[in-house]
Parts: C-alpha cells; structure tokens; sequence
C-alpha cells in the first residue's frame, strides 16, 4: 500500500502488486523495489509525477500472493505454466515467473490490452517463457480481440498437456480465462484485483464471494488474497 506524503488532498493509500525486486547486496548498493502501474485518476496521476528523491510511504509485503509452498506442488505436476494477463494484471506475474524459472519450469505468457501500448513489461518475460501469445482489443498488436481467444485456441491445440494457469487482470478476463481452465481440466490461480481502503482487513471494502457458508462465504482481496485458487471464488 502505498502512501503520498504530504497529500492531505489523497486521503488512501493506493494498493499496488510488487513488481520486482533488485537485490542490491552484492553490488553494495540498496535493495529496491519495483512498481507498475497505469494512471488511472488522481492518485497514480500525481504518483507519475514524483521524481528522484521524492518520498513515499510504504505498507508492505502485505496480503497472500503467489506463494511457492503453494503453486510449485501444482507445477510439478504440470507440463507448463500459463501466465495470463490482462494489462497492468501482469504486475503481479512477474516474481513468480523468475522464480519458476530459476527452478526450470516451461513458461508461455498470454496478454491482452486494450491497444499495443498496453501491452507493458512484456521484455522482462522474454527471457522467462518459452513463448508470448499477445492480443489487443484494436488489433494494434497480436489477435484482434481478448487475450482468451488465442488462450482457448492454445489449449485446445494441447489438450493433452497439463497446465497451472496463474492469472492477474480485470474481473471479466479472469472469469473467462478461469472457464476455459475449468473447461480443459487445468488448475488456476488468480490474483483478484478490488478496491481497498486499508490494505489491512479492517474495513472490509474489498471483500468477494467465495464457496463457503455464513461469514465463510466471504474473504477480504487485502488479507485472505489477492490469490486465491479460482475455484474457491464464486464467479457471480
């Protein structure tokens, strides 16, 4: 969650994923840490605004990310991880994907954006997957159409292959793109994307349906997610 300073006119802090990390320990240099974002309103617009040596506040590492005691038993038992990713949805997709290929696992990445500008962070993959599927509403780069076309038509095509599909992007792409897993028989992951006020759990604005009963049919995107294996969540 990140912080403003000296903004009495922002009153929350803005929820943004990690979106990489630079150890600088061997160098001697500080760690830093990396942030991707779109501007969207007033907020990100005066973030886009800051230059070096402007301060921010930070609440982090917060929530349930892409945990690996989780997703690399799930990998293990596939032949390929599929990344998709619908915009700025792919801030949340890059660590894991480093981490899956530090431990050797075959990667492809599908994305999707309204045009071919957004269709960011894409080099930072190259090195990571064995191939990228890209499609854009304007048909300005790759398909013309949703990323879950050229989706459906790769799992189609491989209908013997077991996949993990992890999945960061807006509610509509992660239904779809959840159907056509559930369709093939492939397990998924997805990082849910709401609107918080906290970050921490206490106001509960970020709250999503999910299979349980009472107040287990319920968890906060803040704390119990943002990922959470897709068929707990109800797709209403």
């Amino acid at each position: 969650m990140l912080r403003l300073l000296g903004r009495s006119d922002v009153l929350l802090r803005r929820p943004m994923s990690i979106y990489d990390l630079k150890d600088g320990k061997s160098r001697g240099s500080p760690s830093v840490l990396q942030f991707l974002y779109k501007v969207v309103g007033r907020g990100t617009q005066l973030m886009s605004e800051l230059k070096t040596g402007d301060h921010v506040g930070l609440l982090a590492p917060l929530g349930h990310g892409f945990f690996e005691e989780e997703y690399l038993p799930r990998a293990h038992e596939a032949n390929e991880i599929l990344h998709v990713a619908g915009g700025i949805g792919i801030a949340a997709l890059l660590l894991p994907a480093k981490r899956l290929a530090e431990a050797g696992f075959h990667q492809r990445l599908f994305m999707g954006g309204r045009s071919k500008e957004d269709l960011v962070g894409i080099d930072d993959f190259k090195p990571l997957v064995r191939g990228m599927l890209l499609a854009t509403e304007d048909g300005s780069a790759g398909y013309r159409g949703f990323v879950t076309r050229p989706l459906e038509e790769y799992l189609a095509r491989h209908s013997s292959k077991k996949c993990l599909l992890m999945v960061c992007g807006p509610w509509g792409m992660l239904r779809a793109a959840v159907e056509l897993a559930g369709k093939y028989g492939h397990p998924s992951l997805v990082s849910m994307e709401n609107r918080m006020g906290c970050g921490l759990g206490v106001c509960l604005g970020c709250c999503i349906h999910v299979q349980g009963s009472g107040h287990e049919a319920y968890q906060r995107v803040c704390t119990e997610g943002p990922v959470f294996w897709a068929d707990k969540v109800v797709w209403e």
